[in-house]
This record gives structure tokens, sequence and C-alpha cells, in this order.
């Protein structure tokens, strides 16, 4: 059996894109990385890219969104110990002035949704470590603003 410095390790980032107490969730398409599951707009770090650079490129590709960096908040670095792999992921969290179109990215999503934060908590079909960072961000018992 490994030991957990033998893992591989990789850096993540995600974020809740809220408007009125909602956020966005995309279903990830059927035959790709997490298919069929719902989770946050997020990815990878890649090499060379700081973890606010990353989640900014990572709301433009997942969902057509330039998000301003000024309006990026971080929330808290989690950290998974998945069976296969450590993830070090990095949430942040944009509070929206209006409902956007969303255009997500057909080769990874094929839907979206906008939820509170009990809504998400309670699906049976999210990518693995969602429901933990809604629980470690106070999200999971959050419901819509009034």
């Amino acid at each position: 059996m490994r030991g957990v410095e033998e893992k591989p390790r990789d850096k993540v980032v995600g974020c809740f894109l809220e408007y009125q107490g909602r956020f966005l969730i995309l279903h990830r398409n059927p035959g790709g990385r997490h298919g069929g599951k719902w989770g946050l707009p997020a990815g990878r770090v890649e090499q060379g890219e700081t973890e606010r650079d990353a989640v900014l490129r990572e709301v433009r590709e997942e969902t057509g969104i330039s998000i301003p960096s000024r309006k990026l908040e971080f929330l808290q670095k989690i950290v998974f110990d998945f069976p296969e792999k450590i993830i070090d992921f990095f949430v942040y969290r944009v509070n929206l002035e209006s409902k956007i179109e969303i255009i997500p990215e057909p080769r990874e999503n094929q839907a979206y949704a906008w939820v509170t934060g009990k809504e998400c908590h309670k699906r049976d079909d999210l990518i693995d470590g969602v429901r933990a960072t809604l629980e470690k961000t106070g999200y999971a018992v959050r419901d819509a603003a009034p």
C-alpha cells in the first residue's frame, strides 16, 4: 500500500458564482471526466499559473464569463486525500451583480443550474468532494435570499 507521501498531488481551483443566494453548478458530459456529475466551475492549476489566474481561466473556459480579478474572493484551501491522489482545492467566490448568460463549454458540460447550497447538498449526483466543499465553506446550510 502506498503512503501519503507517494501519492500524486494536484492543485485544483473552483468557484462559487453567486447571484441572489444561488450559485452555478455545471453538469459534466457523460463520456468525459466526472461524466454525468454536477460540480462547480473548476479545474487544475497549470504549470506556472497562480491559483487566482487558474480560477479566472476555468470560469471563462467553462462558462464563457470573464470575471474581473478584483471581484474574486478567496474562501479557503481544502485538502482532499482521495485513494488515488491528494487534491489541494482552492475555493473562490464571486458575487454577481446580475444574472448572467452562461455559455457552457460543450466538450465538458451539457447543462447548468442555479441552486441554493441546501439544494446542491441534497443531490446524489455530485462530483467527489463537492458535498464536503459545501460543508466546509458553509454553503450546505444556505437557502436563497428572500
